[in-house]
């Protein structure tokens, strides 16, 4: 069970989507620990969704106003997130050797954004949580459960670490920036505008359910 969770953590977290490829932006740029930091905040929130999947608090995240709630949260953090790293430019040059609060906070704004507002993650835990409970776990408990998302998420943190310091070790390094820039912002472009027509279609459920309440109790 831990061997197999610490895969599924090792295999999903390949930096080739859009926040994995800002977390090795931010060690290009910054240094390791402003992209190893989001590292850490990722796999402390991967191991919340598993556990809240595993053991069944999913079914209440995903009552669709609650989920719509969410989704539009996620989509107002990750316009914001968006903006300061396409829009606006630091000094290439600059290189953060020490965290401050400010940092942090604005990484931990990032992962939770990306999290609660990502639909396609919300629909890999569904799948896993089934497939856990029902061919992982020898006994469906609490204590399962943390141990199954414990690994999941040091299996996470293992892969970050690795392409963290894959990147600081390529040869001719400058070449490697403007790339992972370039393509980082374009995926983030990318996932914003997914998640802005998942919200679209939620809100457009919603009314719609909404409609034919108000038919069938007041009429037309």
């Amino acid at each position: 069970m831990i061997i197999i969770a610490f895969f599924i953590g090792l295999i999903f977290s390949v930096p080739i989507g859009p926040l994995g490829m800002i977390i090795l932006k931010r060690s290009v740029e910054k240094g390791f620990w402003e992209g190893f930091t989001i590292a850490i905040i990722d796999a402390i929130a991967g191991f919340v969704f598993s556990l809240s999947f595993l053991i069944g608090i999913g079914q209440l995240e995903l009552d669709p106003t609650i989920k719509l709630i969410a989704q539009l949260l996620g989509l107002v953090f990750l316009f914001w997130i968006g903006i300061k790293e396409v829009f606006f430019k630091k000094n290439k040059y600059e290189k953060n050797i020490t965290l401050n609060k400010s940092s942090i906070l604005g990484n931990l704004i990032l992962v939770i954004g990306y999290y609660i507002a990502n639909p396609s993650l919300w629909a890999f835990w569904i799948n896993v949580s089934v497939y856990a409970n029902s061919n992982l776990l020898n006994e469906r408990n609490l204590f399962n459960s943390i141990l199954f998302s414990l690994f999941y998420a040091l299996g996470v943190l293992t892969t970050q670490y690795l392409a963290i310091q894959l990147m600081k070790n390529i040869e001719q390094f400058e070449k490697v920036k403007i790339p992972i820039k370039y393509f980082s912002s374009f995926l983030f472009i990318v996932t914003f505008i997914y998640f802005f027509y998942s919200s679209i279609q939620s809100i457009g459920s919603h009314w719609n359910t909404f409609a034919q309440m108000w038919i069938y109790y007041y009429g037309l």
